[in-house]
């Protein structure tokens, strides 16, 4: 008796938590986009559903968006120096890398897969335009001031 329980709830744990990863994101055939503009303006956040084509470039998703980028002068679209205008050709000139204490954090989260249940936000890796993202993923774009990234929920 006490083993048909035991068998029962690991079938029904199973079947709850494949129904979870597997049917996360099922319903949305997309790339998730989240932009946090922090204090370039008044920390305005978006976000924006993407449609996915198989093996997309981070870049390309998001040059489907509204967003206006703009990369550097040495790295061209690899490395993110303003969105929308922010931060102004006052501030930062685009010509090489941002500064240590003011720069778009480029950040990914990968979708829920049955090996990676809980998946986290991390740093990209590589360049955006060399970041491949599929349906379910999510890319963030966060201005990051004094070392301080305000990862997403």
């Amino acid at each position: 008796m006490k083993s048909r329980i035991i068998l029962s709830l690991i079938i029904l744990g199973t079947a709850f938590v494949g129904t979870t990863v597997l049917g996360h994101g099922a319903d949305k055939q997309c790339i998730n986009i989240y932009v946090d503009f922090g204090s370039l303006n008044n920390n305005t956040k978006m976000s924006k559903c993407v449609e996915e084509i198989d093996g997309m470039t981070a870049i390309q998703a998001l040059q489907k968006t509204d967003l206006v980028l703009v990369g550097t002068e040495k790295y061209g679209d690899a490395v993110v120096c303003r969105v929308n205008g922010l931060p102004d050709a006052k501030r930062e000139k685009c010509q090489s890398m941002p500064p240590e204490n003011a720069y778009w954090a480029v950040i990914i989260k990968r979708q829920k897969t049955i090996a990676d249940p809980f998946p986290k936000w991390g740093w990209a890796q590589t360049g955006i335009n060399d970041v491949y993202l599929n349906s379910g993923d999510s890319l963030g774009l966060v201005f990051t001031e004094n070392g301080k990234v305000k990862w997403p929920n």
